[in-house]
Order: structure tokens, then C-alpha cells, then sequence
């Protein structure tokens, strides 16, 4: 977030406005019981009995702006236990939305999500106080953006898309599979021995890096290539490690280490380093993008919009993964008219 923006009233306009998208995703899709069936039970209630990794990062990074945000416009008024008050704050509003769920049907008031809840904003206090530090950090990221990439606001567009795209890893399956193809889950032990291939899995990570090597090769300044690619590509393979640690049991993460995953990295990388990739860097990201449009469109059964609930983590990255391609293709075109007007 830009100084700028935190020193004006803008900031009161964020934390309302994203108290209202946590209201709105806790309490959706507002089909109400009757108010005499409220119970504080939940309150009391022994935990479930399976916990999902999913359930517990999406609790947690939810309240994590809101506390982080919360901390900093508190600061402002120079208030004491800043930290203290900004965690108790979101732990009552949690409260509050838990509560409300009981009346609703399709929704299960928990007191575990209350204490994760309560957690991420915590954390999101404590990360409050390093701001500084933060915003010195994302300064040494826009001068690294502009030795790497070209200037211009369809170039910055397009970086913000890397940002949805990592967002999207948090589905577990590259966006040409979303709609059709399940997470690859492999026992790790299994090796790179293939008994059964999972051809689908390799075209679809294949598709997905060279779509978007290519897609980012065509906002690299002249005279970087092959070094920006290669820093893409082990980057991306070592976030789809960590989120799928992350979400799954150790022992399943077979799927993405396997011989199916490793050959779509390197067949994607291969593709882009022949002459004809490097020359026409936007054609190509152009061309694999609709590739995976009409994929999608063929196998997955809907255009725009997965059928996933984006108020989660998964069914958040799901949509971020549904709409990337078309977005990059937006982009790609807004390049094309710069492109138009410089001549």
C-alpha cells in the first residue's frame, strides 16, 4: 500500500469496506432461520472432528489484513496496546459473524474459526509494526521492476496479474485444469516411477508455464530472456511445493514432484527458448492462451465463473484461476494498442 494512502482518510474507507466483503462472505447466502433457534452452544462445542488445512489458512489469512490495517489506523491516534486492541477488535467482530451463522442453515457457527480468527488478526498486528520495513522493501521491488520490465500501464497490469496467479496456486491445480482436472495427489515415496501417467496433469502444467513464461517474457525489457524465465520458472515450481505442504499431508506430494509435473516445466521452458517463442513473445502467449480458453471451454463446462464458493481460499484461488487467461488476454491486446500508438 502506498504512504500516500495510509495517511489519508482512505484508510477508514478500506477497513470498512473490507469488514463488509469478511460480513458478506461469513453470512452469504443470507437464508435466515428463525430467531428464536438461536443458541450460544457453539460457543461450548468440542472441536470438530476433522479439521481441514484449508478450513485453517482460510480463517486465518481472512482476518489477517483486517488486523494488520486495524493496527495502523490505530497507530495513527497514537494509541497504546495498538497490537492488543486491534486483535480483540477482530476477535469480537468474528464473534459477532459467528453468531449471526447460527441462524443460518447452510452455515456452522464455530468456535474454532472465532480463535483462528482472532490469530490472524493478532499476526496481522504484529506484521503492523514492521510497516516501515515493508514499505522500504516494496520500494527495492518497483526499482527491481524497472531494471526487468519495460514501463507502462498495460506492463503494470500485467505484473498484477502475477500477483492473481500466485493467488490462483492456492487451488492446487494449474488454471488450464480448472473446472475438469482433480489435484494430483501421488504418494510421495512413489518416485518419478511412472505406472500409470497422468497425461492430462503434465499438459495442463505445461500449458499453464508456458502461457504464462510467455505472457511475462512479453513485458521483460529488451535483453531479458532466458535468465528472467529460468528465475520464473524455479519460483513457480517452489510456491506449488510450499502451498502444496501447506494444504496436504506430506506423503501426498508425489503429484508435484512427479515426472508429469517436472517434464510440463521443462517441455514449457524448451518451448520458450526456440527462436521463433523468443521472437514473438506475445503472439505465443496469445496463441496458448486461447488454447486453454477452448480447453477449458471443452472440458470444463463453463465460460467465466467455476462453480467453487469464492468466500474460501480454494474457491478464491478457483475463480482467480478461472479468469487469468482472460485477463492476460486483455492485456495482451491493451500491449498490442501501445504498440500502435508509439509507430
Amino acid at each position: 500500500m502506498p504512504v500516500a494512502f495510509l495517511r489519508s482518510h482512505r484508510l477508514s474507507l478500506f477497513l470498512l469496506g473490507y469488514a463488509l466483503l469478511v460480513l458478506y462472505g461469513s453470512l452469504h447466502p443470507f437464508h435466515w432461520r428463525d430467531a428464536t433457534e438461536w443458541t450460544p452452544a457453539f460457543l461450548a462445542a468440542p472441536l470438530p472432528q476433522f479439521i481441514t488445512r484449508t478450513d485453517l489458512a482460510t480463517n486465518l489469512l481472512v482476518y489477517l489484513p483486517l488486523g494488520y490495517v486495524l493496527a495502523l489506523y490505530l497507530s495513527r491516534g497514537r494509541l497504546r496496546h495498538m497490537i492488543a486492541l486491534s486483535a480483540l477488535a477482530c476477535l469480537g467482530y468474528s464473534l459477532a459473524l459467528e453468531s449471526t451463522q447460527v441462524l443460518l442453515p447452510g452455515r456452522n457457527a464455530s468456535n474454532l474459526d472465532i480463535a483462528l480468527n482472532g490469530l490472524g488478526a493478532w499476526l496481522g498486528a504484529v506484521l503492523s509494526r514492521r510497516h516501515g520495513q515493508w514499505m522500504a522493501w516494496l520500494n527495492r521491488v518497483r526499482g527491481w521492476r524497472g531494471h526487468w520490465f519495460r514501463a507502462s500501464p498495460a506492463i503494470s497490469l500485467g505484473l498484477s496479474l502475477l500477483v492473481l496467479w500466485t493467488l490462483a496456486q492456492f487451488s492446487l491445480v494449474p488454471f488450464p485444469g480448472m473446472g475438469w482436472l482433480p489435484p494430483y495427489l501421488r504418494p510421495l515415496d512413489a518416485g518419478l516411477a511412472i505406472a500409470r501417467p497422468n497425461w492430462p496433469w503434465g499438459l495442463a502444467i505445461f500449458l499453464e508455464m508456458a502461457a504464462l513464461g510467455s505472457f511475462v517474457a512479453a513485458l521483460l525489457r529488451p535483453g531479458r530472456y532466458a535468465g528472467a524465465l529460468a528465475l520464473l520458472f524455479v519460483g513457480a515450481l517452489l510456491l506449488k511445493l510450499w502451498l502444496a505442504a501447506t494444504f496436504l499431508k506430506l506423503t501426498l506430494l508425489g503429484g508435484m514432484l512427479s515426472l508429469e509435473t517436472l517434464g510440463g516445466f521443462f517441455g514449457a521452458y524448451w518451448l520458450l527458448m526456440l527462436p521463433p517463442a523468443a521472437r514473438h513473445r506475445a503472439a505465443t502467449a496469445a496463441a496458448l492462451l486461447a488454447a486453454i480458453v477452448l480447453l477449458r471451454l471443452t472440458l470444463a463446462k463453463y465460460l467465466l465463473l467455476p462453480k467453487s464458493n469464492p468466500f474460501n481460499i480454494v474457491g478464491l484461488a478457483d475463480l482467480a484461476a478461472s479468469l487469468w487467461p482472460y485477463l492476460a488476454l486483455a492485456v495482451l491486446a491493451l500491449l498490442a494498442a501501445e504498440k500502435m500508438r508509439a509507430r
